[in-house]
């Protein structure tokens, strides 16, 4: 008797293409493993051209010629989830999600609104090698002296943005040696969409337990004795409640600090996406941020 997936291999290419493009580019990868059959429709450009978003934004000329001249709709998207793009003005990235092929974007330090960031007493602007989906690149980062009012804004417009998907919005950041201020008060991170506004307390000088040893994972952040100065200032840790969201380490040895509970952008968005992270309440001194990013990432929804 005949197998199925004999029988399925008889199919016409166009039609496996077809059934195919209904799935994800992980699930068009396992099939082109399954037969020659499978690997010539799944690997098509019919296949490829349904996950590679049809607006793509304009990057910088030498990577648009060099992405046009990939062999195929396959390359591209392999590429462009492999390598973050710099889009014209060169201050943001875009890459795609290797799931979904949804859009995601870097926006850099430049890109962003931080209050009294072009005042050289309160922030420094320094360039850094850092590492990207394995890919080294050079980046302008924006290095917190000393101010009292911290305020990091960013903003990208929705129909940059894949439609009908689920967004995450991360602060990627360090700390340096002589990081004060930014465990107590807490910040509060922001996400505005058309006038709905979700905030969370954040706080980026903090740690969580890993909880082995059948410990129970708590949260700590670092207090530091506020003073004007802060060379006179001390610190100690202090359990905070789990309603208080803290830094996560990255693979590539950052920090990232999710701002809110992330948005979904639907088809017809057409306004801007607005976030912030602040701590404007209580002026003590701040100090030793190291701001590279801000991130908009798919983020996957569970089923």
């Amino acid at each position: 008797m005949e197998t199925a997936a004999c029988w399925i291999e008889r199919l016409p290419e166009e039609l496996l293409a077809a059934v195919i493009s209904l799935t994800s580019p992980p699930d068009a990868c396992r099939v082109a493993a399954v037969s020659r059959a499978f690997l010539t429709a799944a690997d098509s450009d019919d296949v490829w051209s349904r996950f590679l978003p049809g607006d793509l934004p304009r990057f910088v000329d030498a990577y648009e010629s060099f992405l046009m001249a990939l062999p195929s709709c396959k390359a591209r998207f392999l590429r462009l989830s492999d390598d973050p793009a710099l889009l014209l003005g060169r201050v943001t990235r875009m890459w795609l999600d290797k799931a979904t092929g949804g859009k995601c974007y870097m926006l850099s330090a430049r890109a962003l609104n931080i209050s009294w960031g072009d005042e050289p007493n309160y922030w420094r602007w320094i360039h850094l090698d850092v590492l990207h989906h394995g890919k080294r690149i050079t980046c302008e980062a924006a290095q917190l002296l000393h101010v009292a009012w911290l305020e990091v804004r960013g903003k990208i417009d929705s129909r940059m943005l894949s439609p009908n998907s689920a967004y995450g919005v991360y602060l990627v950041f360090r700390l340096d040696p002589k990081t004060h201020g930014l465990g107590f008060p807490f910040q509060e991170g922001l996400i505005n969409v058309g006038g709905s506004v979700s905030t969370r307390r954040a706080c980026l000088h903090g740690y969580d337990e890993d909880g082995a040893g059948g410990v129970v994972p708590r949260k700590y952040v670092v207090d530091s004795t506020h003073t004007y100065w802060p060379r006179t200032s001390s610190s100690h840790t202090v359990l905070v409640e789990d309603d208080v969201t803290l830094p996560q380490r990255r693979a590539d040895g950052w920090l990232e600090l999710e701002l809110a509970d992330g948005f979904y952008n639907h088809e017809d968005d057409d306004g801007e996406v607005r976030v912030a992270l602040n701590e404007t309440k209580r002026l003590y001194s701040k100090g030793g941020l190291i701001v590279r990013s801000i991130e908009f990432r798919i983020k996957q929804q569970n089923i």
